[in-house]
């Protein structure tokens, strides 16, 4: 943590000044309303949140505590828009993004936001927020994390970083025995907490779908395929897949790209913001908060995001009685390999294995399997629990 610091700071000022209003960052700097609040006064719990999935894995985990402990209040951050825009009135929490992790930002937050305890989520961790927590002896906590490799925050090529992290997180909460062994290896003493995944999906099975998507369902003279947070490969591939068979139902993981989703079909689509409900091959869906219960109207799923870094989270729809497929890049995140073993996971590396999954799907051979999904999703559920008391024991409660 020497030169970090200094590095941060001299990118974060210069690109401010030429950062466009429109860009992450100058969205970021025109969402400071904090800076001209006073203080936050009590016991603060922070809760960081890198998008809309993270803050959905811990908000059970957040507002159990707040339950448990009313005195209390919340503060809930983001770093993207997509998570930022869908809970920023969150009536549980104050919601900001998160601050440019810079030396003179990280200061001004912690003197506005004044936590008693810092919760992490997943991932997403910041030198210089961490360092800053550190200074003011705050109990940091992660949970729900997965560590297929080493974090690089621990690598010892990076002593002073590395003892910053090792000295400030008072808890490791771990996914699973796989996850506490890479931190052991790295020499970070963790615990097992368990997926609160699992616990999220769980709270989703009353969800009803809106009248307004329930029309255009009645309205489809084909089954419904959705597919959640897609991304513009995805299109793609789906396009050049046989999916003539279905009405396509098309949710963007990032709003930026509906343009290029629309492109992947032509340009002939439906819009459900512009649009009445009608019979459609290809529906776009620009909305943010609504995929989750668009799943349980689904007769197929395929979820995003396999054709770049990870897939997004398929729970959400396995719980809702689902056999989903994805792209071909689904073995970082801890429960896909589960859901692969049981069958409820059909992963594809290709336009071909998406049109098998399709034909499959409407003859009715994922029905025995849908039926056992939401059970398994069940079944998995209760780290929940494990969480708060971990968090009342970081502050001692």
């Amino acid at each position: 943590m020497v030169l970090y610091p200094v590095l941060s700071e001299l990118v974060y000022r210069t690109a401010r000044m030429f950062a466009p209003s429109k860009s992450w960052l100058g969205t970021v700097e025109a969402a400071k309303t904090w800076k001209q609040t006073e203080p936050l006064k009590g016991k603060v719990v922070w809760m960081h949140c890198a998008s809309l999935g993270e803050f959905e894995m811990g908000k059970p985990i957040l507002e159990g505590f707040l339950n448990n402990n009313p005195q209390w209040s919340g503060v809930v951050t983001f770093f993207s828009p997509s998570g930022y825009e869908p809970r920023k009135s969150y009536s549980r929490a104050t919601v900001h993004y998160l601050p440019v992790d810079a030396p003179s930002e990280v200061s001004k937050w912690l003197k506005y936001c004044n936590p008693s305890l810092a919760v992490f989520v997943r991932y997403d961790l910041w030198p210089n927020h961490i360092a800053g927590l550190k200074r003011l002896n705050v109990p940091t906590v992660v949970v729900g994390m997965s560590a297929p490799k080493m974090p690089w925050y621990l690598n010892p090529m990076l002593p002073f970083i590395r003892g910053t992290f090792k000295s400030a997180v008072s808890t490791w909460g771990m996914v699973d025995d796989r996850d506490a062994a890479t931190m052991s290896a790295a020499g970070v003493h963790s615990v097992v907490l368990g997926n609160p995944k699992y616990d999220y999906a769980a709270s989703l099975t009353a969800l009803t779908a809106s009248e307004k998507f329930e029309r255009w369902r009645d309205l489809q003279e084909k089954p419904i395929l959705v597919v959640g947070s897609a991304h513009e490969m995805d299109a793609v591939v789906l396009a050049q897949a046989n999916h003539s068979a279905y009405s396509v139902w098309i949710v963007p993981h990032d709003l930026k790209e509906v343009s290029k989703l629309s492109d992947a079909f032509n340009g002939k689509v439906n819009d459900s913001l512009k649009d009445e409900p009608q019979s459609t091959n290809v529906l776009l869906i620009p909305e943010f908060g609504v995929l989750r219960s668009l799943y349980m109207l689904a007769d197929a799923v395929i979820v995003g995001g396999g054709f770049g870094k990870a897939t997004h989270n398929v729970l959400e729809a396995t719980v809702q009685g689902k056999v989903v497929a994805c792209g071909p890049h689904w073995q970082k995140i801890p429960e896909n390999e589960s859901l692969v073993a049981e069958g409820l996971l059909v992963p594809g590396a290709q336009h071909t294995d998406w049109s098998t999954y399709l034909e499959r799907a409407c003859q009715g051979d994922f029905v025995q399997k849908e039926k056992e999904a939401r059970n398994w999703v069940l079944a998995q559920s209760g780290a929940c629990e494990k969480m708060i008391e971990a968090l009342e024991q970081a502050v001692e409660l």
